[in-house]
């Protein structure tokens, strides 16, 4: 299959979304829409090969278990692409490391491309001694950018090469409630990664019947939408029209984060609705960095013994609930959209942005702005 372009293009954008159906990745295919919305993409969608299920697990594999580099060059069934023309940059957005294995499907990109950027959400600097080979891969690139702050110099060492630090972040427009925030009906919303004593407790004052919690009931290893992009309209709904948003740190409980606490996707999506952020503040330095003011997150014990308590002292304040709401949206619309994070890749890959990236950030702080005057009214 040779690619084809209907309209000028700087950035190459392959992407999983035809492939890869997950809830996890529904952010990351998010990032990639507001990138298309704010410069001149081509996105390339992977497309599934012949026996791609039979493939796929055979390369999956090879990749995790062969110590040889031979293993991380195989193409994990997906349809073979030859590009047809030259661009600017090429722009990689992955969950983790096993990604970049369907670059392999892609025969001439490293000189196709002029600058090539790598964007990877998940990695946990203890594991880099038992995926070194996959860490090598990211030395084709130019960029390298790492959600978790605690792995960049890591990541660093084993490539030879400077990383960055890029927060995550949200289609901030998606998730306010400016410019007209609708009611928040919706007490108690919680997606994800939980502590079961803390739900427990937000259950049991939900069954007395003081409170609306909306919650998951299905794992999150079998939610595949229909659609990424209504997947996160409804997410972001949902958390717009409630009052508090339950956060953990990345990995919350898993065995695989080694002790590494990183900054995970609800902090950004609970703070852009608008919500309080009840659970823990992750210990990592890169979070007070992020999320730079007072209480950012109001805190529960892991026993859930003072679940009640919080939300009554937090409900009894006098509006205090509206001004933490008000609050975390304005430094969300200033700060934590994923445009911002392409504005800080642009800067260090020296490219110019394109006028739509300005004025994405413009209609930003103009929501901001408003959001702050009606706080004041409050």
């Amino acid at each position: 299959m040779t690619s084809k372009e209907t309209a000028p293009a700087r950035v190459l954008m392959p992407t999983l979304r035809r492939i890869n159906p997950h809830a996890a990745w529904c952010s990351n295919y998010e990032f990639e829409d507001v990138i298309r919305a704010v410069d001149d993409v081509h996105l390339l969608e992977f497309e599934p090969g012949p026996y791609f299920a039979v493939r796929h697990r055979l390369a999956r594999s090879l990749a995790w278990h062969g110590r040889h580099r031979l293993f991380t060059a195989v193409n994990p069934g997906v349809k073979p692409v030859t590009l047809d023309r030259d661009y600017d940059l090429l722009a990689v957005v992955c969950m983790n490391f096993w990604d970049l294995l369907y670059l392999n499907a892609i025969r001439d990109w490293r000189s196709r491309c002029r600058v090539k950027v790598c964007y990877i959400v998940e990695f946990y600097a203890g594991l880099a001694s038992q995926y070194d080979q996959f860490l090598r891969l990211l030395s084709d690139f130019d960029h390298v950018f790492l959600a978790f702050s605690g792995s960049v110099s890591t990541v660093s060492q084993v490539i030879g090469k400077p990383c960055h630090h890029a927060p995550l972040a949200a289609d901030v427009r998606r998730f306010t409630p400016y410019p007209s925030p609708p009611r928040r009906v919706i007490d108690v919303y919680s997606i994800g990664l939980r502590s079961e004593p803390v739900h427990e407790a937000l259950l049991r004052r939900a069954s007395a019947g003081r409170l609306f919690y909306l919650y998951d009931t299905i794992p999150g290893s079998l939610i595949r939408p229909t659609s990424p992009s209504q997947h996160r309209d409804l997410l972001a709904n949902c958390a717009k029209r409630s009052r508090f948003f339950v956060t953990y740190e990345a990995k919350f409980g898993y065995e695989e984060n080694q002790g590494q606490s990183e900054v995970g996707a609800r902090y950004f999506e609970g703070t852009a609705a608008g919500a309080v952020l009840l659970g823990q503040a992750p210990s990592a330095p890169s979070f007070r960095d992020d999320f730079p003011w007072p209480d950012p997150v109001f805190e529960v014990r892991g026993d859930g013994s003072d679940v009640e308590e919080r939300l009554l002292s937090l409900e009894a304040g006098g509006g205090e609930v509206e001004r933490i709401g008000v609050r975390n949206a304005v430094h969300a619309l200033r700060r934590h959209d994923w445009a911002h994070r392409w504005r800080s890749i642009l800067e260090a890959a020296a490219t110019t942005p394109r006028p739509a990236l300005a004025g994405r950030l413009q209609a930003l702080e103009a929501l901001a702005e408003g959001a702050t005057r009606s706080g004041e009214r409050r």
